[in-house]
């Protein structure tokens, strides 16, 4: 006699076949820029997405000068995959001593386009103490920043942008053997970052293949179709999207809420729109955070860009 599979067996069945990581694209911020810039018109955060763009491009430019990453010596990846350690781990990492050139950098590059806030605070960069800096950079790949101090609080995205760009280098230094397999949990294989959303992605991922992207390295790891990424939970699992006036608005993005942890983490569908982002569809979308957030769930999504006191 046949069995009858649950909804939760049937996604998990459906994704067994899928490559368990993807290393970032080498245009990874190119394309972001892209997808940002086509998002800005006739938004709501239109200055603000038009910047963004601004700012991936800058970060493309960056990572085309620096190109991948020596990776660690196989010692250290062969230990990681043992025991299912990230390779690439960010919450106990040494800053590369050339992180603050990279933020330099890229604070040149965007100062023209930048919001008054912002520019303030890059006029402000060159006096402000490295030691500091660093501390904000280190609490930033921790998740455990505290941003009363305004100046720190205009630099972070900026900040932000120079780890993503860092740690992308590092990531394309890695072939997907060296990142640890199997794993669906609430953080990067590859760098112990959580993730910015997940998209489901078609073509040669695999047709409906859902993964997790990392906020900070932007690899991508596989993850069952029904399921919370932050606890794992398969029960009770809904969704939620924005409604416009003449129905459903960012028709490609949803929020994933969890009835255990009472988190919520974006999908964005390339099934929907195939020129989705991840990283600049959740910018575009943060009245859905809202919505979830009066709903009851908190946001398990973190966004390199964007920082609240």
């Amino acid at each position: 006699m046949p069995t009858l599979l649950s909804p939760e067996e049937i996604a998990t069945q459906a994704g067994s076949e899928a490559s368990p990581n993807r290393l970032p694209s080498p245009r990874v911020f190119a394309g972001r820029a892209e997808r940002l810039r086509s998002l800005a018109p006739s938004h709501a955060m239109a200055d603000f997405l038009a910047f963004a763009a601004r700012l991936a491009d800058a970060q493309q430019t960056l990572l085309d000068r620096r190109g991948p990453t020596a990776p660690p010596d196989e010692a250290h990846l062969r230990r990681c995959r043992q025991h299912g350690m990230p390779p690439l781990d960010a919450h106990g990492a040494q800053l590369p001593a050339d992180w603050m050139a990279v933020l330099h950098e890229l604070a040149t590059a965007v100062v023209p386009h930048a919001p008054a806030g912002l520019q303030n605070a890059i006029a402000a960069l060159p006096d402000f103490p490295q030691e500091r800096l660093a501390a904000l950079a280190r609490a930033i790949l921790r998740g455990d920043e505290d941003l009363s101090n305004p100046i720190e609080l205009a630099l972070a995205p900026l900040i932000g942008a120079s780890l993503q760009v860092l740690w992308a280098s590092r990531a394309l230094g890695l072939a997907t053997s060296d990142i640890p397999a199997g794993f669906e949990g609430g953080q990067c294989p590859a760098c112990g970052a959580p993730p910015v959303a997940c998209i489901v992605r078609i073509g040669d991922a695999g047709h409906g293949v859902r993964y997790a992207t990392c906020s900070l390295c932007a690899c991508e790891w596989h993850v069952t179709r029904i399921k919370c990424v932050p606890c794992q939970n398969t029960r009770g699992i809904a969704y939620q999207a924005l409604e416009g006036a003449s129905g459903p608005a960012h028709r490609a993005v949803r929020a994933e809420t969890c009835p255990d942890c009472q988190a919520s983490l974006k999908i964005v569908s390339m099934e929907t729109d195939p020129a989705v982002d991840a990283f600049a569809d959740d910018l575009a979308t943060l009245s859905l955070d809202m919505l979830v957030d009066e709903a009851g769930f908190h946001r398990a999504g973190r966004n390199l860009f964007l920082f609240l006191p």
